[in-house]
């Protein structure tokens, strides 16, 4: 059950009566299994693993919210929504593709991405001999699953559509190239990008070049092969667990880990540097690199011919984010002002403006401190039965609202060490939820911050009162592994409106700069066609994009031509850097632009000297 193309967890995976979990074990098999007791697991390295356990309780009843808390916060997968040629010009690639000593165009290079899918038909990945671009696509959907080659031709049978990881199906090139062939392609290989955020990146990283009378388009890397991680949707008791909205799309942490290991073994396995293009994002975590998946992309970090690249997220604006400004309440002992108590009590408000179905807060805390909150309801009802000093957890019915609250509180979690506070809101009613939180510190206070959701997580109009604008990079562009890309418009050399602001919560540099973000050109999907169609998006998922086609130009110079065999993530990043043009007169690095704007060539005269 363990290997990467075989698993008995076949049978768990899309049944919506089993969790899943996605689990730090650091060698610790045996003390992991004896905590979570799972039907059965996936194995992803000696660091991380996948389990599966039953939903319900030996009753038949559903397992409660303070049971599923108690298996641990860090263990339950995170939830992930979408972040959504003269972009060209403004990355400055036209010298890197024209000048002789490099003509670069991504060849012999992945470009991988882990989205909703791929339009593979389409004209604008395939080569000039008529094949496929694509080289593989790992389709995690149940439909991918149950079409086992139902409408194949009977020499498409013959391919081996194998599930990854005991799920999904795995289309080789050799299947895509037999299906591009055909009026159908779509009957033989039915995996479609129905949202078509994925299509939309992987032609801005990789299109190939198009001409059309006086239309050009053309993506960074248009010889680079493709592949891609079409991910399923989340289960329905995680999302209604973090009280996700109804059709919004949700993507778990455990599919997206695993669909980074796929790229990564399928790099391994074709010989070829890899890059990895994250357009997803969350705000839940500590906002310090330290969830699950930024861990595990942190140890990829280093590998030779590995680069990834993640989006800042698009929340500015949001008011998501609270960040405390603690004032010591001092005493007066004959004449001189000292500290009363060693307590700092601060309070936030949530405005909850509409009708909101139920949202998540997560308030972190910095270690040693300890935390006591009271949720105080727009009527004035109070709760606080969560302890400061332990582990506790308590809910809540409030009386003229009909808003339940269950509040959870950790003292050291495991994966940041620092102390951590989770309210869940049921049907919040309107108006001012006021939140009080105690701080007990042994120096001095250290402070906290809160995040709501991401924004399309988010209904009711739903936002902190008086909001802080800053350390609201969603993961995992919180990750050391990752080059984190914020957005910014390249015709006015204006910031992105929307674009997420860093640092890390603990004072890391990220982002590490911005990529045109604004109205850039990109295919739309919809279908194969003779003739792309093409429209503009905006997002920093789209500056994430054009910086994956940049990475996969320095890996083709790096290794493929043998210019420098170690080029990994951090030395694509340290380049970048070095060659980030500057186009606001203020101090760099800063929250919002990192170190600058990329600028390919000026990172390739960087490397000249």
């Amino acid at each position: 059950m363990d290997s990467l193309y075989d698993s008995a967890c076949g049978a768990y995976i899309y049944d919506e009566d089993v969790l899943d979990f996605l689990v730090k074990y650091d060698n610790n098999l045996a003390g992991e299994m004896q905590i979570l007791q799972p039907d059965c697991r996936t194995i992803i390295n000696s660091q991380f693993l996948v389990a599966y356990r039953s939903a319900l309780d030996t009753s038949g009843a559903p397992l409660s919210t303070d049971i599923l808390f108690g298996l641990g916060y860090d263990r339950i997968p995170k939830c992930f929504g979408l972040m959504d040629t003269s972009a060209l010009h403004g990355i400055g690639i036209g010298a890197v593709q024209t000048v002789p000593g490099l003509s670069l165009s991504g060849k012999d290079v992945l470009v991988g991405f882990i989205d909703t899918g791929i339009d593979f038909a389409n004209p604008l990945f395939r080569r000039a001999d008529g094949t496929c671009r694509v080289t593989a696509i790992w389709d995690q959907t149940q439909a991918a699953y149950e079409a086992g080659g139902q409408n194949m031709s009977m020499q498409s049978e013959e391919i081996d559509t194998r599930p990854i990881f005991g799920y999904g199906r795995e289309y080789p090139q050799e299947l895509l190239n037999l299906a591009i062939q055909t009026e159908q392609p779509y009957q033989i290989v039915p995996s479609r990008d129905t949202d078509g955020h994925g299509t939309f990146l992987a032609s801005v990283a990789a299109g190939n070049t198009y001409l059309d009378g006086d239309d050009i388009f053309s993506g960074v890397a248009p010889e680079s092969d493709i592949i891609m991680v079409k991910l399923k949707q989340a289960k329905q008791r995680l999302r209604d667990f973090f009280l996700i909205p109804d059709g919004v799309p949700c993507y778990s942490e455990a599919d997206i880990i695993l669909g980074v290991k796929y790229l990564i073994n399928k790099a391994m396995e074709l010989g070829k540097p890899l890059v990895i293009c994250l357009g997803l994002g969350t705000n839940q975590g500590d906002h310090n690199g330290n969830l699950n998946l930024e861990l595990y992309l942190d140890t990829v970090v280093t590998l030779p011919g590995i680069c990834v690249v993640g989006s800042a997220g698009n929340e500015l604006g949001t008011g998501g984010h609270f960040a405390s400004l603690s004032t010591i309440n001092l005493g007066n002992q004959n004449g001189i002002s000292q500290p009363r108590t060693r307590t700092v009590r601060n309070e936030m408000e949530i405005y909850v403006e509409d009708e909101n179905p139920g949202f998540c807060t997560e308030i972190w805390g910095r270690a040693p401190s300890l935390y006591q909150i009271a949720v105080y309801s727009p009527t004035g009802q109070r709760f606080d039965q969560l302890f400061p000093n332990r582990d506790s957890s308590g809910m809540i019915t409030y009386l003229y609202e009909g808003t339940t609250l269950y509040a959870e509180s950790v003292v050291v979690e495991n994966n940041s060490g620092d102390p951590f506070i989770l309210l869940r809101f049921e049907k919040p009613a309107p108006g001012i939820w006021r939140i009080e939180v105690t701080e007990n510190y042994s120096s001095f206070p250290a402070g906290y911050d809160a995040w709501l959701p991401i924004r399309q997580f988010l209904g009711g109009n739903t936002r902190f009162s008086r909001p802080d604008p800053e350390v609201i990079l969603c993961a995992p562009a919180n990750a050391r592994g990752t080059i984190t890309v914020a957005g910014y418009n390249h015709l006015d050399n204006s910031l992105y409106v929307e674009s997420s602001r860093g640092y890390t919560r603990k004072g890391r540099i990220q982002p590490d700069f911005a990529a045109p973000a604004v109205r850039v050109a990109g295919l739309l999907a919809g279908g194969s066609g003779t003739r792309p169609l093409f429209v503009r998006r905006s997002g920093t998922s789209v500056g994430a994009a054009l910086t994956a086609g940049a990475a996969a130009l320095f890996l083709e110079w790096g290794i493929v031509r043998g210019n420098y065999y170690g080029m990994n993530t951090e030395v694509i990043r340290q380049i970048l850097i070095r060659g980030a043009r500057t186009v606001v007169d203020i101090a760099y690095p800063n929250p919002a632009w990192g170190w600058g704007v990329l600028d390919i060539s000026r990172a390739f005269e960087a490397l000249r000297g």
